[in-house]
């Protein structure tokens, strides 16, 4: 039998991983949870730069999802409604200044992301522009978790318990809201 080379040693312990956190990325779009765990529990398998590389593209095909989510759901009239008011004017006014760079720097940094998750759609944003800030804004901050990762080795048992707890208050939060009573 021919020795492994270093490669096939790499890419089992690799694959499962990216693809467990592109999965959890995209989720993430969807069911709202902090990503620092799924990130930190895929950077014991994964180099950080295909971290951040896989998270850039979850991102990006997410806020494609987004976009079109965002720009539907204000065409009901309740919500139309709210476009109407004075402060969301302004704030739409604001990320128009300089969008590109407005959805890259809170993709990037700790910053309430629903912010321009609903104002860039709302404002006419194209939905290719946008896709592309927030996997460029994306990497950067998904490649320090992963390095930070890396150094401190944090037991997988914790990581995985936070994941869960994590969708645990997901679900608790929608279980919620869906049973409360309607005004």
């Amino acid at each position: 039998m021919p020795a492994r080379s270093p490669h096939d040693a790499l890419v089992p312990d690799v694959v499962p991983a990216l693809a467990m956190f592109f999965g959890l990325m995209v989720l993430a779009a969807f069911i709202p949870q902090p990503l620092t765990p799924a990130t930190l529990l895929a950077a014991k398998a994964a180099p950080p730069w295909a971290l951040a590389l896989v998270a850039a593209v979850a991102a990006a095909l997410a806020a494609f999802l987004d976009h079109r989510l965002v720009r539907t759901t204000f065409q009901i009239k309740a919500l139309a409604e709210i476009r109407k008011k004075s402060l969301f004017q302004r704030a739409e006014g604001w990320v128009k200044v300089a969008p590109f760079l407005t959805t890259a720097a809170f993709a990037a940094l700790p910053l309430p992301f629903i912010i321009v998750r609903v104002l860039m759609p709302l404002s006419g944003y194209p939905a290719l522009r946008y896709a592309v800030a927030v996997g460029l804004g994306r990497a950067p901050r998904i490649y320090v978790i992963a390095v930070v990762g890396k150094e401190l080795d944090i037991p997988t048992e914790l990581l995985v318990g936070a994941i869960a707890l994590g969708a645990l208050v997901s679900l608790a939060a929608f279980v919620r809201q869906r049973c409360a009573p309607r005004a």
